[in-house]
């Protein structure tokens, strides 16, 4: 089969998922030919620089503003039409002229932008291949939603009815899960893994911001160090190297290991007694995936507020928007074995470690 995968490059989620199911395609049959697709570097590689730049800064100093675009454009008649605006850009035939060429028999997106232009080119009849969204975090927004989209692989069973309440068919919802890489579904030695990654066998934290290593990272690690004695604080700074240089430059009590951006992050939960860290949908289904109790902190105003929503209303985590308050979360949760039970159970409920091999078979045995 001939499989194209539009993403986006704003944070890391939506490309990480994109290659996920890019390998998983792979494993199945390596006959497949996969193509992954940057939309906004396809059709400007400025433009794919000035909006990660424009959206990182948003972030970083009017969070605000951001959760107000995503209320404003959460409506199926919203006031800030989404779809509209990127449909206007087919104009310039920047996706079709690669569809063209690929002759797909079948596009997946893992980014409501695609998806919207990949409807439209099959509302005109301009393509008339099956195409599935990839809804990446424990939300459904509206952007997602459009009438030439044959399937939507959605986080949870928990989701449906909001897809249904957006007047989408129920045949067309696929329960899978967010896809996140096949380590993840293996059964892995904590022993093994402190003895080659020369760790400490003791409590330990896991305390991450992302890909982008956003957060109050920093500031953390010392709120933990200083409340804290004969632990071990892991800090993952992602691609964040002003933040990784911080934290390398660190003086703790407490024994402190620092990485930047990292492909064995799923050892590093697993070994870790609980796990500090922004609410983004790949995460949390990362984290999901190995059972463990995790406090959300700093989640953005929009998709991680609804994340973090999400997370609390189903028992999984806990958080608090002070951060000297973390420590005693943390003994509140350590120190309390029928919670930490808890949270392993309702996890189990909630992950989806095999997301990616059910997207492949179900899309080899519906057009294979």
């Amino acid at each position: 089969m001939n499989i194209l995968i539009f993403s986006v490059s704003i944070g890391n989620g939506h490309d990480q998922v994109a290659h996920t199911i890019r390998n998983e395609f792979l494993s199945a049959d390596p006959e497949n030919n996969v193509k992954i697709i940057n939309t906004i570097s396809l059709i400007s590689p400025l433009l794919d620089k000035v909006i990660l730049d424009s959206y990182l800064n948003i972030l970083k100093f009017y969070p605000k503003a951001w959760g107000k675009i995503y209320e404003k454009t959460n409506k199926l008649d919203p006031i800030i039409d989404i779809n509209e605006i990127t449909n206007k850009l087919l104009a310039t035939v920047w996706l079709r002229k690669p569809m063209v060429s690929f002759e797909p028999d079948i596009v997946f997106c893992t980014h409501s932008f695609p998806a919207s232009i990949v409807s439209n080119l099959k509302e005109k009849g301009r393509i008339n291949c099956p195409l599935i969204s990839i809804i990446t975090d424990f939300n459904i927004h509206s952007s997602y939603i459009n009438d030439y989209t044959n399937y939507y692989v959605i986080p949870h069973e928990n989701l449906i009815y909001v897809m249904e309440n957006f007047g989408v068919d129920k045949k067309k919802v696929l329960p899978y899960g967010i896809p996140i890489r096949k380590e993840f579904s293996l059964n892995i030695d904590r022993k093994s893994i402190i003895e080659n990654l020369k760790l400490e066998d003791k409590r330990t934290i896991l305390v991450m911001g992302g890909g982008l290593g956003l957060g109050s990272i920093n500031r953390i690690v010392k709120e933990l160090d200083r409340k804290f004695k004969d632990i071990q604080i892991i800090a993952v700074a992602g691609r964040n190297k002003k933040l990784e240089h911080k934290l390398k430059n660190l003086s703790t009590k407490n024994s402190l290991i620092v990485y930047g951006f990292i492909n064995n992050i799923h050892e590093l939960i697993e070994i870790s007694d609980i796990v500090i860290t922004k609410p983004g949908g790949v995460t949390i289904a990362e984290v999901l995936s190995r059972e463990k109790p995790f406090i959300i902190f700093s989640p953005i105003p929009g998709q991680e507020s609804d994340n973090a929503e999400f997370l609390l209303n189903n028992g999984v985590a806990a958080t608090t928007s002070d951060i000297e308050k973390i420590p005693l979360l943390i003994n509140q949760i350590l120190n309390n074995e029928i919670r930490i039970e808890s949270m392993k159970k309702l996890s189990a409920y909630l992950k989806k470690p095999f997301s990616a091999k059910k997207i492949v078979d179900f899309t080899s045995k519906t057009f294979g």
